[in-house]
């Protein structure tokens, strides 16, 4: 049937709908409304410069960007900034050395150099501190700077070349600095940079909006992930690519931390990350034990395995999934199959008498936690989540059986005794009924361990307890707190984000990444680094050096803006089959793509005032998905504005529509 316009199109999917509603099941081929329909509704930029806003170095030869200040007797400090002319002469006596402090203008990482053309003495001391915060670059006794981490490089100067040092896998401020009585004649600083330098012509996705601060996240995510990427060659440990938790430290591969930042790499520059995830699952997978635990971390104090807390045995068999969630390599993750089921078989000896994981371990709070630990059992629920998700498309069904008959009586365990239905939340562990963790209660939502009457409450819960910058780890009495001294982390906080997302909480959602990422892509905070950082406090700030600042489970909200912003997530491994579900709050448009096997799959979208809603997705060859279009009222109905999609049902605030392989277009009016 074609209808003669696209008012008569929506009133025929109204009757439709009320039938489906009666308990009749419809597939309906919705009719395209006449042509010209399309002039009066919103729409999104034609060629936004998202390319501007990656923050990559152009050159793997990185130059400071400006001088942060000097001591004693320094002469043309802007010269080694690239953007000046002629050379430095650093001029030092005893007890007065010469300093030039540079700013590289964001994070970067590699080996820094300093080129000297003339010298007075046969021999001098030339320095390099360096430090991804400038209030962390302090400076000793002595005049000179120390790191924020670590040891200074130390170059002695013999004659005219160029001294090149050790890598510092993550700074943005350093000191240049003559210790010794003479004068160096200095023609250039900079660094080679050693991790992923990915231009714009490496981002096979990309994410763009009219909301610039939640742009700078996006690209600030993406960053982060690139700046732990460590290539081949660069890391004595490993032979192959891999990604650190940290671009100045642990500088180790930890899968707690590739849980967030693998997805944010596959969804950024695709198969460019491709070799460098790999590459981080094979060194975890290569350590399995006997018993089949997978190891925690890999490369941190040693080259070995390094077994920290029995959830992080569930992340690193989860990063494997998820690998082949976004990819569709089913020969790589086939032939992990065995390992990942006898990690999931390690979980089971976890369980006590009631059903519930027990590990005296310490988890990312760093302390031991003892008992019934609520967010220990639901780091296996998840894993066993994966794992019905994985052996359905790879496995046997006699595994499916089994995984969903374990994940379903640890869930109704969970509810049982580790809820404390007087509070209306979920408990630390079952005695300490009195401690209410951020991480079991919103993991519960977003893992649908919570039933549905509960979640509101818990949501209302912890925003009412929202720092300016964030999310607390937990109530502060009794304490929980970090021995660090940190009060806001952001993978919890990523895990906060996540549920608000998949409970509608849009709003809330968005608001919590603003408050703790948006001071953090701030150029005028202070601490500014382009990157995201690993913990902070609750003015939303590092509190020592020792922190990182391009730490990777900072890097989530990359992840959350396409997935649920944008809303194109994988259903189907490699996205063969995919869903497209924008959840757009108050944002005018955005547009972007996610890189897939077959091709980029695209989406754009633009809402006005009145509640008018304009969406259009294109699809590769080889997948196809469904399309939410979301409504802005309950009475509000949608249109297909081309032709081929197969209308499916109302659900909540979307009509929802099946495609193919192509360019559809959708509106919706209230």
């Amino acid at each position: 049937m074609r209808s003669s316009s696209g008012s008569r199109a929506r009133g025929m999917r109204r009757r439709v709908i009320g039938a489906a509603a009666a308990g009749v099941v419809v597939a309906l081929t919705v009719a395209v409304p006449a042509s010209g329909t399309t002039s009066d509704l919103p729409t999104w930029p034609a060629n936004p410069n998202w390319q501007s806003l990656v923050p990559a170095p152009s050159s793997a030869d990185v130059r400071p960007v400006s001088v942060v200040r000097t001591h004693g007797s320094v002469t043309n400090a802007a010269a080694l900034t690239g953007q000046g002319s002629g050379s430095t002469v650093l001029t030092a006596t005893s007890g007065s050395p010469a300093v030039v402090v540079l700013d590289f203008g964001k994070e970067v990482g590699g080996n820094p150099y300093v080129t000297v053309s003339a010298a007075s003495a046969a021999s001098a001391t030339l320095g390099v501190a360096t430090s991804e915060a400038l209030p962390f670059l302090t400076r000793s006794a002595n005049g000179t700077y120390a790191n924020d981490n670590g040891s200074p490089i130390t170059f002695s100067v013999t004659g005219p070349r160029t001294y090149t040092g050790g890598l510092r896998g993550g700074f943005r401020f350093a000191a240049v600095q003559l210790s010794t009585p003479g004068t160096l004649t200095l023609t250039a600083a900079g660094l080679n940079f050693a991790a992923y330098r990915a231009t714009p012509d490496k981002y096979q996705g990309h994410f763009i909006s009219s909301d610039d601060q939640l742009n700078r996240i996006w690209y600030a995510g993406a960053y982060t992930a690139q700046m732990d990427m460590v290539p081949t060659g660069v890391a004595s440990c490993f032979g192959v690519p891999v990604i650190f938790d940290g671009a100045k430290r642990d500088r180790a591969i930890w899968s707690g931390d590739l849980m967030i930042t693998d997805p944010v790499m596959l969804l950024s520059i695709g198969t460019n990350g491709v070799p460098y995830v790999k590459g981080s699952i094979d060194s975890i997978m290569n350590l399995q034990a006997s018993n089949g635990r997978l190891t925690s971390a890999v490369g941190f104090r040693g080259c070995g395995a390094f077994d920290y807390a029995v959830t992080y045995s569930a992340y690193s068999a989860i990063i494997a999934i998820q690998y082949y969630r976004y990819t569709g390599d089913t020969a790589y993750v086939r032939a992990l199959l065995p390992k990942l089921e006898a990690a999931t078989a390690f979980h089971a000896t976890r369980l006590d008498a009631n059903g519930l994981v027990v590990t005296g371990d310490p988890d990312y709070w760093q302390t031991r936690q003892n008992g019934e630990v609520t967010e220990y059992s639901l780091a296996y629920y998840e894993l066993l989540q994966q794992m019905i998700w994985l052996e359905s498309r790879i496995g046997t069904p006699g595994r499916v059986t089994e995984y969903t008959n374990k994940a379903n009586a640890l869930r109704t365990a969970i509810n049982a005794r580790l809820w404390n239905a007087t509070a209306g939340l979920y408990v630390h562990t079952d005695t300490r009924r009195s401690i209410f963790p951020l991480d079991a209660n919103v993991n519960a939502i977003r893992l649908g361990v919570a039933p549905a009457n509960r979640v509101q409450g818990i949501l209302d819960y912890f925003r009412a307890r929202w720092q300016p910058h964030g999310s607390q780890i937990s109530q502060p009495s009794p304490s929980m707190a970090d021995p660090g001294g940190h009060t806001i982390e952001p993978l919890n906080n990523t895990w906060e984000v996540m549920a608000r997302f998949s409970a509608g909480d849009t709003a809330g959602a968005l608001d919590l990444m603003r408050r703790l990422w948006g001071v953090q892509v701030d150029p005028n905070s202070g601490f500014y680094t382009g990157t995201f950082w690993e913990f902070v406090n609750g003015n939303g700030l590092p509190t020592r050096g020792f922190d990182s600042l391009a730490h990777a489970w900072g890097a989530g909200p990359t992840q959350l803006l396409t997935e649920s912003v944008l809303g194109a997530t994988p259903v189907e491994p490699g996205y063969t089959t995919w869903q497209v579900k924008p959840q757009p709050s108050t944002l005018a448009w955005a547009q972007g793509q996610v890189p897939t096997a077959r091709g980029p799959l695209t989406v754009k979208w633009a809402q006005d005032t009145t509640g008018q809603f304009r969406l259009q997705v294109t699809a590769p060859a080889g997948t196809g998905g469904d399309v939410w279009v979301p409504l802005a009222s309950p009475a509000g109905t949608s249109s297909p504005l081309t032709p081929g999609a197969t209308f499916l049902r109302r659900d909540g605030a979307h009509d929802v529509y099946r495609v193919g392989v192509g360019t559809f277009e959708f509106s919706s009016t209230p």
